[in-house]
């Protein structure tokens, strides 16, 4: 009986420390996140094409022709190379609209006719921009504005200002063709008398020096060139005058090739090298256009 006793004693003691042990903690189990919604695709923006995309003549050969006794728009140098602004001007356009350009040297009075007879491409050779030539040729865009100026021997007493022209006894000397030509028959008194036309600006430069003629009527940024080729002879004298632009010759109807050097020209201007091609040219000479290109509005449309 003790031991039966005992061993239930025993027992109510197990079953009383059982009853009273603290209840075991459950592990905590973190929640199973929601999903993420699926994100719809962001939509693909399409490239937007270059709203100046230029030209592209696809590498196309160009005959240029210009009369090349011009600096500093274009001359021909000690080796027998065609050099000068028109030249750089027309070399960066072409590598904006993929051409190669070759300058040929012609004379200025026929040039026109040889662009609408598929002799050149074009022509570029300090083209003053008058409405009287545009019905014969299509202009592209502005590049340089212009003014005009007269030359006269260092000595010259009589003719100091355009209206000094106007005496019967002066004869002035012009390039055959040129705008200058037509200026200098307006501020004559006797256009058939007082005007004399040579082939050239040069020749027109040397019949002042062999005292044929008291003055040369010439584009104002073409004068100091000559002036300097001439140091101690002849001088510029009184005020410019004219308000006018040079262009680019094109064949009438030509509106593809054309187009294309307009975009070109525009190109070169907004990029700078237009103005640096300036400064270059009339770097030690003046007077000088406004590098800056102020008065060429269409340019920077």
């Amino acid at each position: 009986m003790k031991r039966t006793f005992v061993l239930g004693a025993l027992l109510l003691v197990a079953l009383i420390v059982v009853a009273c042990a603290p209840a075991p903690t459950a592990t905590p189990v973190p929640p199973t996140p929601a999903p993420k919604p699926t994100e719809a695709p962001k939509p693909t923006v399409a490239p937007t094409a270059a709203a100046s995309a230029l030209p592209d003549l696809k590498g196309r050969a160009l005959k240029v022709g210009s009369d090349t006794t011009y600096p500093p728009f274009e001359s021909v140098n000690e080796k027998k190379e065609v050099v000068g602004f028109d030249v750089d001007l027309v070399n960066e356009i072409c590598k904006k609209i993929n051409c190669k350009p070759t300058f040929i040297t012609a004379d200025f009075d026929g040039l026109i006719i040889a662009v609408n007879n598929k002799t050149y491409d074009f022509s570029i050779s300090g083209w003053t921009i008058t409405e009287e030539r545009a019905k014969a040729a299509d202009f592209g865009l502005a590049y340089m504005p212009n003014t005009q100026v007269l030359l006269v021997r260092n000595d010259e007493t009589q003719v100091k200002e355009p209206e000094d022209l106007k005496t019967a006894s002066v004869i002035v000397a012009v390039q055959r063709g040129t705008s200058n030509s037509i200026s200098a028959k307006k501020l004559v008194t006797d256009a058939n008398k007082q005007v004399k036309e040579y082939d050239d600006f040069p020749a027109a430069v040397q019949s002042l020096l062999n005292k044929q003629a008291q003055a040369v009527v010439i584009d104002a940024f073409a004068a100091a060139d000559l002036v300097d080729q001439n140091k101690g002879k002849i001088k510029l004298t009184g005020k410019q005058f004219g308000n006018e632009f040079l262009g680019m010759v094109f064949r009438k109807g030509d509106a593809e090739l054309k187009s294309a050097f307009d975009a070109g020209l525009k190109a070169v201007y907004k990029d700078g090298t237009w103005g640096k091609l300036c400064e270059k040219w009339w770097k030690d000479i003046s007077p000088k256009p406004d590098c800056t290109g102020k008065g060429l509005p269409d340019l920077a449309k």
